[in-house]
């Protein structure tokens, strides 16, 4: 787990990693005093595609450029990192609502505090029964967890594909499905179909890099998840199950225009619910 850490007051900044550390003793903290060698970072870790960004604590005042700035920069390198504002002055939390930060932290910081908005995180929360590998979560972001670490794709398609499978809740698709959804070519070309084959194999390297190739399942022109081997807040609403219907405000995988449909379904099931619930 990748972690950013920018604030241009070194006393402050060494307080943010301490308290980091405290809170993610597992994570790879980069810290830095100044943006622009923090830019520098994010640009050169995008350039090696395996890697990702998972979280980036960020000081909204600093003398050459704003948290906001930053974060606009990140955002465009690293779309679905969790953005963490910290700083001394709440006049800015409209502004960071809007750059869909993750949270919001008013200095001093602490492990605490860090832990509160952590906990507030679509990240994987402990389930009721046997612990599943693979956790994934469709309410707001996608984004896939393996053994509570985020899995890294080489391409974005590929956790796009991956995306659209549990949004099939383990009905198969074709090559020609999967260029419809991620291509926009209903008619399936050649070359689309060759570019959905190469998608298909990205995803199966992610998948058996982490050791969890077996939710796939895979035959001649057809391929699906198996929804019995992962845990999935879309799943559980289904079910009905009330803390996940809970945890649904209004998005679903809303990196991906693709599943407004089945946002248009949650949102209706999520209103009946909670007139069930008063």
């Amino acid at each position: 787990m990748h972690v950013l850490a920018i604030d241009d007051e070194r006393l402050a900044l060494e307080n943010l990693i301490f308290s980091l550390k405290e809170a993610l003793p597992d994570a790879t903290i980069h810290s830095f005093i100044t943006p622009e060698s923090a830019l520098e970072f994010t640009q050169n870790l995008y350039k090696e595609s395996n890697q990702s960004l998972d979280f980036a604590f960020l000081d909204v005042v600093m003398s050459t450029m704003s948290g906001l700035e930053v974060a606009v920069s990140i955002k465009k390198l690293f779309p679905e990192v969790r953005i963490i504002f910290v700083t001394g002055y709440s006049d800015y939390a409209y502004d960071a609502y809007r750059l869909h930060a993750k949270g919001y932290i008013l200095k001093p910081v602490s492990k605490a505090l860090i832990q509160e908005e952590l906990d507030h995180l679509d990240i994987p929360q402990k389930v009721k029964g046997p612990q599943k590998r693979v956790q994934i979560h469709t309410f707001g972001t996608f984004d896939v967890f393996v053994d509570q670490q985020p899995l890294r794709f080489s391409r974005s398609r590929a956790k796009e594909l991956l995306a659209y499978l549990v949004d099939r809740q383990g009905n198969g698709v074709t090559l020609s499905n999967i260029c419809a959804v991620l291509f926009e070519d209903s008619s399936g070309s050649t070359g689309n179909k060759k570019h959905a084959q190469n998608v298909i194999s990205s995803l199966r390297r992610a998948l058996e890099s982490a050791g969890v190739e077996d939710i796939l399942i895979k035959k001649w022109n057809y391929l699906a998840l198996d929804t019995k081997k992962v845990d999935c807040d879309y799943y559980r609403f289904l079910k009905g199950d009330i803390d996940a219907i809970n945890t649904f405000h209004g998005e679903y995988m809303s990196n991906y225009s693709w599943a407004e449909l089945t946002t248009a379904f949650l949102h209706q099931q999520s209103n009946y619910e909670k007139i069930k619930q008063n």
